[in-house]
């Protein structure tokens, strides 16, 4: 796996996010221009429910890990983002089913046994970062995320991948895999047609994750989960079979 200089990376990632900003993008919550067909066949899956699937940051680990105690929070992003679903149609339920501790391999062979469980109309992909503080492969993780998405779209579900988001733990090794596997996210998910969660360009902010000496900067605080979950709501509004204003209408 070739590496980019650290210093040549991140102002070639400032002037991205700067180009983008000029042209009107949000990088705190962009996505993809791909848009589900509105006559999409869910088969005997639920439209109104959504997967959230990966690892210790879907499940909800919170910033604060004093001797190895983790804690979770209750405001992680698949209940925040349910909240904002339901508070357009009280029919949607998103499902937590996040895995501490898990990499790309394991998270490609637990989703067939998930969606046949779940049912669901959505699967939100984020998962990687454990890969990247291990310095695992890249281009093996990138393939396995790759993977999952054509796994749900054989499920008659309809796959969002996220980009991983930063670390700022000091692993440079870390830092240069998750560029890489972002890269190769981004590219593939234009050629699958699938909605991108942008999360690391919307979550490259050190006060979203834990910011004393003894919290750990990998797991986002509650303000960074509140972030995360509405990229994840911008990308939901894309993905519904013929947009928002057609999947996310207000029930009366």
């Amino acid at each position: 796996m070739s590496r980019v200089p650290r210093l040549i990376r991140d102002v070639c990632l400032g002037i991205a996010l700067l180009v983008a900003d000029g042209c009107g993008g949000g990088g705190s919550s962009s996505t993809s221009s791909s848009q589900t067909p509105s006559d999409f066949d869910f088969g005997t899956n639920n439209p109104k429910k959504a997967t959230a699937f990966g690892d210790s940051i879907t499940d909800g680990v919170l910033e604060l890990k004093r001797r190895d105690l983790r804690l979770s929070t209750s405001s992680n992003y698949p209940a925040l983002l349910q909240g904002k679903l339901q508070s357009l149609d009280p029919a949607w339920r998103v499902v937590n089913r996040g895995v501490g501790g898990e990499h790309t391999s394991q998270g490609l062979s637990r989703l067939p046994s998930t969606l046949r469980i779940d049912q669901p109309g959505f699967v939100l992909i984020l998962e990687g970062s454990n890969d990247a503080q291990q310095c695992q492969d890249s281009n093996a993780a990138a393939n396995n995320l790759r993977n999952m998405v054509r796994t749900a779209k054989a499920n008659r579900s309809i796959p969002i991948i996220g980009t991983l988001p930063p670390s700022f733990r000091s692993n440079p090794c870390a830092d240069d895999v998750i560029d890489d596997v972002n890269n190769q996210i981004r590219a593939f998910a234009g050629a699958e047609s699938v909605v991108l969660a942008e999360i690391f360009n919307g979550m490259n902010d050190r006060s979203l994750f834990g910011i004393a000496s003894d919290r750990d900067p990998l797991h986002p605080n509650e303000k960074g989960y509140a972030v995360m979950a509405d990229i994840w709501f911008q990308a939901m509004r894309q993905a519904i079979p013929g947009g928002a204003t057609t999947g996310l209408r207000r029930r009366d």
